[in-house]
């Protein structure tokens, strides 16, 4: 990953550590995964635990989440960020914003 967006030329590290936060956005998305995935489950095909189904649930959850996980990492890096940064439509006359570092 570049250090400056090539456009705007905003500094994509603000401080040091600054990624460690999208690991807190990771897991929130990863738990709405998980529920949207149990609701379709549930609605789709039933929850019991009598004929194993919620673990067949599990399974697929589990190799869902797995298969998804570079876009859930990419996301969650440009969600953190957002929260940080905002879209300006004058960016080539405005500075990047910057922390200390």
């Amino acid at each position: 990953m570049p250090e400056n967006c090539p456009v705007c030329h905003q500094k994509y590290e603000m401080e040091t550590g600054f990624w460690y936060g999208t690991g807190y956005v990771s897991y929130a998305l990863a738990v709405a995964v998980s529920v949207a995935t149990f609701i379709a489950w549930y609605v789709l095909i039933g929850i019991s635990v009598d004929d194993n189904r919620i673990f067949y649930w599990l399974g697929f959850n589990c190799f869902f989440l797995i298969a998804i996980q570079p876009w859930l990492m990419r996301l969650s890096r440009v969600i953190y960020l957002y929260f940080f940064v905002r879209y300006e439509d004058d960016y080539e006359s405005t500075k990047p914003k910057e922390f200390d570092a």
